[in-house]
Protein backbone atom coordinates (compact mmCIF):
# COMPACT_ATOMS: atom_id res chain seq x y z
CA UNK A 1 0.00 0.00 0.00
CA UNK A 2 2.88 2.47 0.53
CA UNK A 3 3.74 2.14 -2.97
CA UNK A 4 0.64 3.49 -4.22
CA UNK A 5 1.07 6.50 -1.79
CA UNK A 6 3.98 7.01 -3.46
CA UNK A 7 2.86 6.96 -6.73
CA UNK A 8 -0.35 9.26 -6.08
CA UNK A 9 2.33 11.57 -4.70
CA UNK A 10 4.73 11.05 -8.17
CA UNK A 11 1.51 11.90 -9.58
CA UNK A 12 0.50 15.38 -8.25
CA UNK A 13 4.44 16.07 -8.75
CA UNK A 14 4.65 15.15 -12.00
CA UNK A 15 1.35 17.10 -12.79
CA UNK A 16 1.57 20.39 -10.98
CA UNK A 17 5.72 20.30 -12.93
CA UNK A 18 4.41 19.15 -15.99
CA UNK A 19 1.75 22.33 -16.77
CA UNK A 20 4.41 24.66 -15.58
CA UNK A 21 6.94 23.02 -17.65
CA UNK A 22 4.73 22.01 -20.84
CA UNK A 23 2.83 24.79 -20.81
CA UNK A 24 4.28 28.06 -21.97
CA UNK A 25 3.49 30.93 -19.72
CA UNK A 26 1.29 32.58 -22.38
CA UNK A 27 -1.46 29.55 -22.50
CA UNK A 28 -1.23 29.19 -18.93
CA UNK A 29 -4.83 30.61 -19.16
CA UNK A 30 -6.20 28.32 -21.76
CA UNK A 31 -4.36 25.38 -19.77
CA UNK A 32 -6.39 26.30 -16.65
CA UNK A 33 -9.59 26.41 -18.27
CA UNK A 34 -9.46 23.00 -20.47
CA UNK A 35 -7.85 22.12 -17.08
CA UNK A 36 -11.30 22.67 -15.48
CA UNK A 37 -13.80 21.77 -18.44
CA UNK A 38 -11.83 18.11 -18.96
CA UNK A 39 -12.28 17.97 -14.58
CA UNK A 40 -16.14 19.10 -15.04
CA UNK A 41 -16.76 16.69 -17.82
CA UNK A 42 -14.47 13.66 -16.10
CA UNK A 43 -17.01 14.48 -12.74
CA UNK A 44 -20.18 14.02 -14.73
CA UNK A 45 -19.04 10.55 -16.11
CA UNK A 46 -17.27 8.88 -13.58
CA UNK A 47 -19.93 9.01 -10.89
CA UNK A 48 -22.23 6.46 -12.57
CA UNK A 49 -19.12 4.51 -13.52
CA UNK A 50 -17.91 3.84 -9.59
CA UNK A 51 -21.82 4.05 -8.76
CA UNK A 52 -22.56 0.79 -11.20
CA UNK A 53 -18.88 -0.93 -10.75
CA UNK A 54 -17.16 -0.33 -13.70
CA UNK A 55 -14.36 1.46 -12.12
CA UNK A 56 -13.54 1.13 -8.48
CA UNK A 57 -10.38 2.83 -6.34
CA UNK A 58 -9.39 0.94 -3.62
CA UNK A 59 -6.61 2.79 -2.70
CA UNK A 60 -7.67 6.40 -2.59
CA UNK A 61 -7.04 9.86 -1.07
CA UNK A 62 -10.07 10.82 1.01
CA UNK A 63 -11.52 7.08 1.07
CA UNK A 64 -14.13 8.13 3.46
CA UNK A 65 -15.02 11.14 1.61
CA UNK A 66 -15.33 9.66 -2.21
CA UNK A 67 -15.62 6.73 -3.53
CA UNK A 68 -13.60 8.32 -6.98
CA UNK A 69 -9.77 8.01 -7.96
CA UNK A 70 -9.51 11.77 -7.04
CA UNK A 71 -5.74 12.56 -8.02
CA UNK A 72 -6.09 10.37 -11.07
CA UNK A 73 -9.36 11.50 -12.49
CA UNK A 74 -9.08 14.71 -10.95
CA UNK A 75 -5.58 16.21 -11.20
CA UNK A 76 -3.52 14.19 -13.58
CA UNK A 77 -5.64 13.47 -16.66
CA UNK A 78 -6.65 16.92 -16.71
CA UNK A 79 -3.39 18.04 -16.75
CA UNK A 80 -2.50 16.12 -19.37
CA UNK A 81 -5.71 16.89 -21.35
CA UNK A 82 -4.15 21.20 -20.68
CA UNK A 83 -1.15 20.03 -22.47
CA UNK A 84 -2.98 17.51 -25.64
CA UNK A 85 -5.28 20.55 -25.57
CA UNK A 86 -2.37 23.45 -25.83
CA UNK A 87 -0.41 21.61 -28.22
CA UNK A 88 -2.98 19.90 -30.41
CA UNK A 89 -2.92 20.42 -33.77
CA UNK A 90 -5.02 23.41 -34.78
CA UNK A 91 -3.72 23.23 -38.96
CA UNK A 92 -3.03 20.44 -40.78
CA UNK A 93 -4.76 17.45 -42.42
CA UNK A 94 -7.65 15.69 -40.69
CA UNK A 95 -5.36 12.73 -40.51
CA UNK A 96 -2.69 14.16 -38.43
CA UNK A 97 -5.17 15.42 -36.24
CA UNK A 98 -6.77 12.11 -35.70
CA UNK A 99 -3.22 10.46 -35.48
CA UNK A 100 -2.37 13.18 -33.13
CA UNK A 101 -5.61 12.16 -31.16
CA UNK A 102 -5.22 8.71 -30.90
CA UNK A 103 -1.72 8.67 -29.87
CA UNK A 104 -2.89 11.03 -27.21
CA UNK A 105 -5.65 8.70 -26.06
CA UNK A 106 -3.44 5.71 -25.98
CA UNK A 107 -0.31 6.42 -24.20
CA UNK A 108 -3.38 7.85 -21.38
CA UNK A 109 -5.12 4.11 -22.07
CA UNK A 110 -1.89 2.50 -21.73
CA UNK A 111 -0.52 4.33 -18.46
CA UNK A 112 -4.14 3.72 -17.25
CA UNK A 113 -4.15 -0.53 -17.80
CA UNK A 114 -0.28 -0.34 -15.90
CA UNK A 115 -1.71 1.41 -12.98
CA UNK A 116 -4.55 -1.29 -12.96
CA UNK A 117 -2.56 -3.88 -13.42
CA UNK A 118 0.18 -3.34 -11.23
CA UNK A 119 -1.39 -1.36 -8.26
CA UNK A 120 -4.30 -1.01 -6.46
CA UNK A 121 -4.95 2.57 -7.60
CA UNK A 122 -7.62 1.45 -9.87
CA UNK A 123 -9.83 -1.44 -10.93
CA UNK A 124 -11.79 -2.03 -13.95
CA UNK A 125 -15.55 -3.90 -12.85
CA UNK A 126 -17.27 -4.81 -16.15
CA UNK A 127 -14.82 -2.28 -18.49
CA UNK A 128 -12.07 -4.25 -20.22
CA UNK A 129 -8.79 -2.13 -21.66
CA UNK A 130 -10.95 -1.15 -24.93
CA UNK A 131 -14.00 0.23 -22.65
CA UNK A 132 -11.15 2.33 -21.30
CA UNK A 133 -10.03 3.30 -24.76
CA UNK A 134 -13.09 4.52 -25.82
CA UNK A 135 -13.85 6.26 -22.35
CA UNK A 136 -11.04 8.24 -22.31
CA UNK A 137 -11.93 9.17 -26.29
CA UNK A 138 -15.12 9.98 -25.52
CA UNK A 139 -14.05 12.67 -22.57
CA UNK A 140 -11.02 14.10 -24.40
CA UNK A 141 -13.47 14.90 -27.20
CA UNK A 142 -15.71 16.37 -25.66
CA UNK A 143 -13.91 18.12 -23.38
CA UNK A 144 -11.75 19.13 -26.76
CA UNK A 145 -15.34 20.75 -28.18
CA UNK A 146 -16.26 22.79 -24.98
CA UNK A 147 -12.59 23.69 -25.45
CA UNK A 148 -13.09 25.33 -28.84
CA UNK A 149 -16.43 26.43 -28.06
CA UNK A 150 -15.28 28.26 -25.14
CA UNK A 151 -12.41 29.69 -27.08
CA UNK A 152 -14.55 30.53 -30.23
CA UNK A 153 -11.56 28.29 -32.36
CA UNK A 154 -12.26 28.89 -35.99
CA UNK A 155 -10.77 26.10 -36.98
CA UNK A 156 -12.92 23.52 -35.35
CA UNK A 157 -15.96 22.00 -37.14
CA UNK A 158 -17.63 22.50 -34.34
CA UNK A 159 -17.61 26.70 -34.76
CA UNK A 160 -18.42 26.90 -37.83
CA UNK A 161 -21.43 25.18 -37.40
CA UNK A 162 -21.76 27.08 -34.41
CA UNK A 163 -21.18 30.35 -35.71
CA UNK A 164 -23.98 30.22 -38.49
CA UNK A 165 -26.64 29.17 -35.75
Amino acid sequence: MLLEHWILLAMWLVGIIGFLLLIPRKDHRVGIIAFMVFQAIIWLCDMPSFKYDLLSAPVRLLPKATNLALTINYIFYPVLFSIYYIHRRVKGSLWSKFLYFFVWVSAVTLFDMVIERYTDLLEYGFLTWYGMWGYISFLFYVSQVCCNRFFKDKSSPQAERWATE
